[in-house]
């Protein structure tokens, strides 16, 4: 027989993919055979949770997990049932106490199930823009109307939706878990509902060392100047939310410490090294004066005349010429015939 697909990591694992997947979160509180287990071995109940659009956790009550879990909800019974969703526009609870229809216990448990899941599923469509997405949402509710016919129940029960407000109503607080990265701050405070933003922040301020510098709030989007005068109720933040608080740094002081340094700079630079300068170049002149520099001298008409004479000399009136040689006076061996290649 087949079995819900349980999450097999721990809750903040299966929180960020719950966040990843954009689905319902369905959270069982299990207690060794309660009066919700048969509910879960319903095939029609499995078919419809084991799907991409519904993420299920059995969450132990004696783990880590429900310690954490019962330090963001109020009033948490063992048994129960909660259908979260990522936007937190609204929580579903599922507890036996508020089973009106006892007779038919594990048949209303069904119903409440695939109910929550429903209302759970269309709150994700209304607040996605995804096309596709929204497609797989109608197709899923409608299986959903289809197994509540089975249950002897056609149309979807209002009063999910009724007992949903009323719980809302009831949560006169506010849990907000208030997350400072920068700081390794978590700390969980209470909140009126009908306080606004900016009372959150206030808090923050009242009651951390931050650094300077403009503070963003962050829950399931970023905050602008225009949330902080609406109310946690408004902002979906209510029952519980997690708000985290990022200090954008200031580069002023930073700016104005390198101005001032640049100035600094600038007057040593004017009032001492420039004079330093000034003052070395004239006394090294006088120490070491430079070498003079000498202009070339153009050279005469009469010294280039001088240098175009040539070195050979001849007789006039004769073909016979004679070498100016250093190696020998005799004039029969150093002159040649000019009409003739031999020597004479």
């Amino acid at each position: 027989m087949s079995s819900v697909k349980w999450f097999e990591g721990n809750s903040k694992e299966a929180l960020k993919l719950m966040m990843e997947r954009n689905c319902a979160f369905l959270v069982y509180i299990k207690k060794e055979d309660d009066e919700f287990t048969d509910a879960f071995n319903d095939p029609y109940v499995v078919e419809l949770l084991n799907n991409q659009l519904v993420l299920c956790y059995e969450m132990d009550p004696t783990s880590q997990s429900f310690t954490n879990f019962k330090g963001i909800f109020n009033n948490v019974s063992v048994p129960s049932i909660y259908l979260l969703e990522k936007n937190n526009v609204q929580q579903l609870i599922i507890k036996k106490e508020n089973i009106i229809n006892t007779h038919e216990l594990e048949l209303e448990i069904k119903r409440q199930i695939l109910n929550s899941v429903y209302f759970t599923i269309k709150c994700i469509s209304d607040t996605t823009n995804d096309d596709i997405q929204k497609q797989k949402h109608v197709q899923y509710m409608t299986e959903i109307n289809k197994k509540l016919q089975i249950f002897n129940n056609p149309t979807i029960n209002k009063s999910i939706q009724k007992d949903a407000e009323k719980i809302k109503k009831l949560n006169i607080n506010t849990k907000i878990k208030i997350k400072i990265p920068c700081e390794k701050i978590t700390k969980v405070q209470e909140f009126q509902t009908k306080s606004t933003l900016n009372d959150v922040k206030t808090f923050v301020l009242n009651n951390f060392h931050l650094p300077e510098g403009p503070m963003k709030l962050i829950a399931h989007r970023q905050f602008v100047e225009e949330d902080f005068c609406q109310t946690l109720d408004a902002l979906n933040l209510s029952p519980s939310s997690t708000i985290y608080v990022h200090i954008v740094p200031s580069y002023q002081g930073l700016s104005s410490i390198r101005n001032f340094q640049s100035w600094l700079f600038n007057i040593f630079s004017f009032t001492i090294m420039k004079p330093y300068h000034f003052f070395q170049y004239h006394v090294m002149n006088f120490i070491m004066p430079p070498p003079p520099v000498q202009t070339p001298r153009m050279p005469n008409r009469q010294e280039m005349s001088q240098t175009k004479t040539k070195s050979t000399s001849y007789k006039s009136g004769s073909n016979i010429y004679r070498l100016n040689t250093n190696e020998s006076d005799d004039d029969e061996n150093n002159t040649y015939n000019g009409n003739s290649t031999q020597q004479l």
